[in-house]
């Protein structure tokens, strides 16, 4: 099967990030493009949050997509949303969209607003006109752990509204009382002990709040638009709950049970639950394990559960033409990867370099790491724990660690 570059997906989509600025950090400085300031109190990110959000919708690291332009909105003052500057800004998005539109390789906009504002007749307006205007606007809950009718801009009719979950799949907690709740949701994401770039490009593991989990749900809906083109809201509201995962929310009453997820093959032959007929297979979340480059590719897996196995699970039998298989739940605790063929100098003593390399995206603990006998198809089996939504870095630490060029994925969502 045929893979999409992790690090192309997205490419073409505006998303628009209405918060306190974005910092241009190293991890997405190509993708930032300053682009609203009404205040005239300059772009940079003096709250350290706008950063952070940007960081999760893209970024070579953490973010869901790769390659979506990153369009710094600024509408803080004084710490907080100023409500004139978040209706004038959507204003002059829905503006500049209808330009953008005319433009090669334009893919569609997305609006992330994690942040809140009071409900007005203008800012209801305009909202609606973002609609009407085929501008997907997705929200945060907010962080108070009440229902979230009446919270703004998230419980609008036409805004996709994310709460929060931690690793136990129950509702965030936080300092401020949790996640908030309740029908107005459209979904949850994980909002806790979440790992990312501040606005001094340092990694952060102790990040928290509805505000983090809506950009990873952005992330995934500028997949879709980057596959698909141009597509409504409510064709991107259909697709995000088409593919969310099931699940039972621990403790949650009267919310949707569903957990985003960017359904990576949840419908046989398509990249996701819903994609036309006539795409090709995909594998948005894939990340760097290298080109396609022939059928005789050697086997490399990489596997990930929600919960630790008792005993270590045979490998699954290595497909002919395939040179990973991949298997991922969106709240990521456990990892298992199998693999062949890679490059002895990098893999190091033991594992010792993949060790050195996964480090580099969180702490590992439970790590093991055996050579497979010689007649077997594998070479090596290692598994650890590590914290949540820590996929693409892990596949990046994998072709850093000596993972095979030229090697062919697949895997389920």
């Amino acid at each position: 099967m045929n893979c999409d570059y992790l690090e192309d997906s997205g490419k073409g989509v505006d998303v628009y990030i209405i918060d306190s600025g974005v910092d241009k950090i190293d991890k997405i400085k190509n993708l930032v493009v300053d682009e609203l300031d009404v205040m005239n109190v300059g772009f940079r990110d003096a709250r350290n949050h706008g950063t952070i959000v940007a960081n999760f919708v893209a970024s070579s690291s953490y973010g869901s997509a790769k390659k979506p332009t990153l369009r710094n909105c600024q509408v803080m003052k004084d710490d907080v949303p100023n409500e004139k500057a978040v209706i004038d800004t959507l204003r002059e998005i829905i503006k500049r969209d209808d330009d953008r539109k005319k433009q090669p390789g334009y893919k569609g906009a997305i609006i992330n607003m994690s942040i809140q504002s009071e409900k007005s007749d203008d800012l209801e307006l305009q909202l609606d006109r973002a609609y009407a205007k085929g501008i997907t606007v997705i929200a945060a809950a907010g962080n108070r752990g009440i229902k979230a009718t009446g919270v703004y801009p998230c419980s609008h009719e036409n805004v996709i509204c994310v709460g929060a979950i931690d690793s136990t799949y129950s509702l965030a907690s936080f300092q401020t009382g949790g996640s908030n709740f309740g029908q107005a949701l459209t979904l949850f994401a994980p909002g806790h002990a979440l790992s990312g770039h501040d606005n001094t490009g340092v990694l952060r593991t102790d990040l928290e709040g509805t505000s983090f989990a809506t950009p990873y749900v952005t992330g995934i809906a500028a997949i879709f638009l980057g596959v698909e083109g141009p597509a409504s809201p409510d064709r991107i509201k259909n697709l995000l709950t088409w593919n969310a995962q099931n699940i039972t929310l621990n403790g949650i009453k009267d919310s949707p049970k569903v957990l985003a997820n960017s359904g990576y093959l949840r419908e046989s032959g398509k990249p996701y639950w819903g994609a036309p007929s006539a795409l090709s297979p995909v594998a948005p979340l894939m990340s760097l394990i290298g080109q396609i480059a022939s059928l005789t590719a050697t086997p490399t897996t990489f596997a990930t559960s929600a919960a630790p196995p008792t005993t270590t699970t045979a490998p699954p039998p290595p497909p002919p033409t395939e040179s990973c298989h991949t298997q991922y739940k969106l709240v990521l605790d456990t990892f298992d990867i199998w693999g062949s063929n890679w490059d002895v100098a990098k893999l190091g003593d033991a594992g010792s370099g993949l060790h050195d390399q996964i480090s580099g995206c969180a702490e590992i603990t439970k790590w093991k790491y055996e050579a497979q006998p010689s007649e077997s198809t594998w070479q090596f089996h290692a598994s650890g724990q590590i914290t949540i939504w820590q996929q693409t870095c892990i596949e990046h630490a994998m072709v850093s660690a000596g993972a095979p060029e030229g090697s062919q994925c697949s895997g389920t969502g």
